[in-house]
């Protein structure tokens, strides 16, 4: 399966119940904003749009979205 790591930045800091809905995901909270970061499998539904799409559903501010290097 192919997967490619990203991060998306939010405005705001998120609560635990918003954490909770990226389980397999990193969710860091930065001064001002919140980093959900990891790796999105292509073949799977919750790809990338369905990623922002849950975003919105939450009402979330996405400020940034960034495809991450891979290994080596």
């Amino acid at each position: 399966m192919v997967s490619t790591r990203y991060e998306i930045r939010i405005d705001g800091a998120v609560s635990e119940r918003v954490r909770s809905a990226f389980r397999t995901l990193d969710v860091t909270a930065v001064p001002r904003q919140t980093i959900v970061s990891g790796e999105l499998a292509l073949a799977e539904v919750a790809d990338l749009p369905g990623l922002l799409a849950l975003c919105r559903a939450m009402g979330l501010e996405v400020v940034s979205v960034r495809r991450l290097p891979g290994p080596a």
